[in-house]
């Protein structure tokens, strides 16, 4: 594309009535914090909310800003073995990888649960759901793995009901859609073939398939998770749990290909609405999409559109969430040297219809006339000036109390670092943000190495926001001493994290606060 060219070229403001993180009253942290825990709690379906005081005191014992490990029970518990409908050894049959293989996971907030699902690939073939119960720290199965068939002598592989999905790297792909009470997974490189899902069609060749839906309200650690007779035992029964939900929308659609990319997802008018993003070929050049599902379980057809384009930030094996006070999509842009920081969609703006329905956008590569939101490329640095670099081993989540994006790669085991949106006096989003390093407060601390033979995959979606609890939690990488993948709280301050222009302030007086920041963004550009 002809734009992109720099990473900060000059453009066109983003205005909408914000607030400024440079100024004006604050609202405390605890309030906030209060406010977000009550909001969640009232999104979730009718039904008695999940009992998490097991997690609640773990965290009133741990100081803020610290790590505590809140599993009981290893990972591998949960594994099934042949005798239980498991995968025999051989090729693809580990389930440590559902953990190591460029994956995710989603926070049931009803039942206060992470549901991890993954594999995929060159890695592993089983297609089981696992579950981690908030209520007790035990690690759970929601379901057995399905029977793979061979399409000839191609690396694409069918599940062998075509009722369920095969299991793929998910990147940042699965989420939990609070309204319609299920798991979502776009997935990203499927068993074998690293693309796409797919089915067979009526001529028996691969068409696309998904995103898929999983129903935790059907899960049995006992059933497969397709129909009966579908699994390795053949007298395993099965769940019927999964929907393909291929074309049932209105819109264009979810895009080629989900590999390495990105979702985020919030409530909008009672609705479940996943934001998520395409990739043409590994471009990088992605393009947002706005998903608003109907009732799943009836039947009801969604609303599938385009909404944005990148110009000006590419990404791969990125994520991302929402910034909710502000309206913002945002995403990790990890391509060194030029991109090393975010790219944002000012959600605030989405092409309609003119009577209230979000259409798809037009492109013409003319930003005047095109409907199609642009992202926004934001430069990070630290308190000193010196640039913050986004790596591709990065999760990001959404603090809904402090308003801040927390982000953690596990390179420096605990470390995170806080920034938020900064806009400019008159409103528009400032192309700088400042990310504030804290380091954890406690010694017990996840260790943090994703890496395989020397291939980082990443912490992607296993880094996120539980509002209930208003802390963060994370999925460790499996320790193949241990045979476990350790689930973690980290609880954030209730006292405000430095505000960024304060940070800079203490180290570098308010006299030279102005120029240092328009030196930087001048040497950014």
């Amino acid at each position: 594309m002809p734009h992109h060219l720099q990473p900060n070229r000059e453009e066109p403001s983003m205005s909408s009535s914000r607030r400024s993180s440079k100024s004006g009253a604050q609202v405390p942290v605890t309030a906030w914090r209060s406010v977000a825990m009550a909001a969640a709690l009232c999104v979730s379906i009718p039904g008695a909310a999940a009992d998490l005081s097991y997690l609640q005191g773990l965290l009133d014992a741990t100081p803020e800003g610290g790590w505590v490990q809140v599993n009981t029970t290893a990972f591998s518990s949960a594994w099934a073995s042949p005798a239980e409908g498991g995968l025999s050894p051989g090729s693809y049959s580990n389930p440590a990888t559902v953990v190591t293989a460029w994956s995710s996971m989603a926070w049931d907030s009803q039942r206060g649960q992470l549901q991890l699902w993954g594999g995929g690939h060159a890695n592993y073939m089983g297609n089981e759901m696992y579950l981690w119960q908030g209520t007790d720290g035990t690690w759970t199965r929601g379901s057995l793995p399905t029977r793979m068939t061979q399409y000839g002598s191609t690396s694409t592989f069918f599940t062998v009901d075509d009722a369920s999905p095969q299991s793929a790297h998910t990147y940042d792909n699965n989420l939990y859609v609070p309204v319609n009470d299920m798991f979502v997974t776009f997935g990203g490189a499927a068993f074998n073939s690293g693309g796409s899902f797919v089915v067979r069609g009526p001529d028996g060749k691969p068409v696309p398939a998904g995103p898929w839906m999983w129903d935790p309200r059907k899960a049995d650690a006992n059933k497969v998770g397709g129909v009966d007779g579908s699994g390795y035992l053949p007298q395993t029964l099965g769940g019927n749990m999964w929907t393909n939900q291929r074309g049932n929308w209105v819109g264009s659609g979810p895009g080629p290909s989900q590999i390495e990319t990105a979702t985020a997802y919030r409530t909008e008018n009672g609705k479940d609405v996943i934001y998520v993003t395409s990739d043409s070929n590994a471009s990088g050049w992605q393009s947002l999409y706005r998903y608003e599902l109907g009732d799943v379980r009836a039947g009801e057809a969604g609303r599938f559109n385009r909404v944005g384009v990148s110009w000006y930030a590419p990404a791969f094996q990125s994520t991302a969430a929402i910034d909710s006070h502000n309206g913002l999509f945002v995403q990790t842009s990890a391509v060194s040297p030029n991109w090393a920081g975010l790219s944002v969609w000012d959600l605030n703006a989405l092409p309609s219809d003119g009577a209230g329905s979000v259409v798809d956008c037009t492109f013409t590569f003319d930003q005047q006339s095109d409907r199609c939101l642009f992202d926004r490329y934001i430069t990070l640095v630290d308190a000193t000036g010196a640039a913050f670099e986004i790596n591709r081993q990065h999760g990001i989540a959404f603090d809904e109390a402090s308003g801040k994006f927390f982000l953690w790669d596990g390179r420096d085991r605990g470390t995170v670092w806080a920034t938020e949106a900064e806009f400019t006096t008159d409103g528009a989003l400032d192309t700088i943000w400042t990310v504030v390093e804290l380091q954890s407060t406690t010694a017990t601390q996840p260790d943090g190495d994703f890496s395989v033979n020397g291939i980082e995959s990443g912490v992607l979606g296993k880094w996120l926001y539980v509002a209930e609890l208003g802390a963060f939690i994370a999925l460790d990488q499996f320790d193949n001493t241990t045979r476990d993948a350790a689930v973690w709280l980290y609880k954030p301050m209730t006292a405000p994290v430095p505000e960024p222009a304060s940070a800079a302030l203490l180290l570098a007086g308010a006299g030279v606060l102005v120029a240092w920041r328009r030196h930087k963004a001048a040497a950014l550009r």
